[in-house]
């Protein structure tokens, strides 16, 4: 876990948002390995092992799938990921590109619930949870998979900032307030209502190759 991030990460029992204090017992350059997250409020505890914060435990991952450098370009180019100083949250089977993500693009990434297999460490932050343990407002992209239940979709939406990316399964419904960008067979990618202009669409089409006849 990237010690920079703790700071916007909250407990996900429903009562006020809050801090969350770290107690480290092994890092490595600014990423926690071992330690404990700790609510002031409810005294709750959420372990940190092998640099993931379990916020819940036997919560259900997907078993490891190859990651696709294609699907990682274009996530990369749906969600804008251009930015260093930028956080964006991969949910789900979208983890999985996380690794290629990180070669191509300079965001930070924040994981949750992603396949068996992926660690953590190198500007790849994970977390398990039942919901999103985010703050409102402080990210700057999600992407949710075909598995996140309105809760997950839910909590993952509140954290996006004003102008924010949101990318979904075709099969989902773009939440209210949010401008749909673009969207192919698969997938759609919209932004957030708020300051500024809306970005230019980006094109979602899959390259075709002549293996694709």
């Amino acid at each position: 876990m990237f010690l920079p991030l703790v700071d916007s990460l909250r407990c996900p029992r429903p009562h006020d948002e809050t801090w969350l204090v770290a107690s480290i017992d092994q890092a490595s350059d600014r990423d926690i390995v071992e330690g404990m997250l700790g609510c002031p409020s409810c005294l709750s505890e959420y372990p940190i092992r092998e640099g993931i914060v379990y916020f819940a435990e036997n919560v259900p991952r997907a078993g490891f799938r190859a990651p696709s450098e294609e699907d990682a370009i274009r996530l990369a180019a749906a969600l804008d990921l251009t930015d260093a100083r930028s956080t964006a949250v991969l949910q789900g089977a979208w983890g999985a590109h996380a690794q290629i993500l990180r070669g191509i693009s300079p965001a930070q990434l924040l994981l949750v619930n992603p396949p068996i297999g992926i660690t953590s460490g190198d500007g790849i932050s994970i977390v398990c949870s039942n919901v999103s343990p985010l703050a409102r407002s402080s990210v700057n992209a999600v992407a949710f998979d075909a598995i996140a239940d309105d809760a997950m979709i839910a909590s993952l939406v509140a954290s996006l900032r004003s102008g924010g990316r949101l990318l979904g399964p075709s099969s989902a419904s773009v939440p209210a307030d949010f401008t749909e960008l673009a969207r192919d067979a698969d997938v759609w990618v919209a932004q957030t209502a708020g300051q500024g202009s809306t970005s230019a669409p980006v094109s979602l089409k899959r390259r075709t190759t002549s293996a694709d006849g």
